[in-house]
């Protein structure tokens, strides 16, 4: 992606973005594609690797697999809880370098509670091999 590419997508990822879920301007800058299983109660996010996402190794920084692990669980309690939830803490445990091709982020809840749930998230490539995993701990984060 050359220099001018870039900045038209970062103006459009600006233009279509909003403080709203799914619609962040990060979000909307890595191309992240929000999809949820009602039935296993699961939220995916699958986005293609670019050149902006990269470390100076070459490869997919590690931040970036855990943003998009914190995005998807924080998603699955948009969709199913009725406030909002905070990351607490988050561990992530990276198993695979890579510089292209495709995230799929899943995260799902390990335990259910009211105030604090724990959540993993897998991120797997478009061979559906492991990247990394990250286990994560949300409180309910109410405004007073």
């Amino acid at each position: 992606m050359d220099k001018q590419q870039f900045l038209n997508h970062v103006e459009k990822a600006y233009d279509a973005s909003s403080q709203q879920p799914e619609n962040v301007f990060l979000f909307k800058l890595f191309d992240f594609n929000f999809t949820y299983d009602d039935e296993k109660r699961t939220c995916t996010i699958t986005c293609q690797v670019t050149e902006p996402m990269l470390n100076p190794s070459g490869i997919v920084h590690g931040g970036i697999y855990t943003y998009i692990t914190d995005t998807a669980m924080g998603h699955l309690n948009f969709r199913y809880k009725d406030a909002p939830y905070v990351s607490l803490e988050l561990k992530t445990s990276y198993f695979k370098a890579s510089n292209t091709g495709t995230i799929i982020a899943t995260a799902r809840y390990v335990k259910e509670g009211y105030k604090v749930s724990f959540m993993e998230c897998e991120v797997k490539n478009e061979k559906g091999e492991l990247m990394c995993a990250t286990n994560g701990t949300f409180y309910r984060f109410e405004k007073k």
